[in-house]
């Protein structure tokens, strides 16, 4: 009996931390597209995102033409402007998130006569407490394997 009740806590302790541990896929969301902007057009990407969260990215204009830029801005909800429109080539950006809401990625190449290719790749990185998502989460595995060692230690003791 006493075996029996020492495999369960075991056996608890190491599902609490496959469970635990399966969260942290996915704490960093990470994109990579690429776009293709027509000549005369805009094309918008959109996300939601949470307040606090962080975003960085790079964004490469590829092509042959000589007009290998385009127009980049993003915009918050409430059409908060987060990164006015610059003409970019290529360029990295990075913006922390004040508001939940949609964020738009927005790319216009409405002024050019010739069609764009856009590669665009960004991560989103979650933060809890001020501290990144994927921490707090180890700090949960961490804490939930000791306890499930203590609780083991007691249960082996009897």
């Amino acid at each position: 009996m006493i075996c029996l009740k020492a495999n369960c806590a075991a056996l608890l302790s190491l599902s609490l931390l496959v469970l635990f541990g399966s969260l942290l896929n996915g704490v960093v969301l990470a994109t990579a597209e690429t776009i293709s902007v027509p000549a005369g057009k805009t094309v918008v990407r959109s996300i939601d995102l949470n307040a606090d969260d962080e975003v960085s990215g790079r964004i490469t204009v590829v092509g042959n033409d000589e007009s290998k830029d385009i127009n980049f801005t993003v915009v918050g909800p409430n059409e908060l402007i987060v990164s006015p429109t610059m003409k970019v080539t290529v360029t990295n950006f990075k913006f922390s998130v004040s508001e939940k809401g949609t964020y738009r990625f927005i790319f216009d190449n409405s002024l050019s006569p010739v069609d764009k290719t856009v590669s665009f790749n960004y991560d989103v990185r979650h933060y809890w407490f001020g501290m990144p998502q994927e921490f707090v989460l180890m700090l949960i595995v961490v804490f939930v394997g000791v306890l499930g060692l203590v609780v083991y230690a007691l249960v082996s003791k009897r």
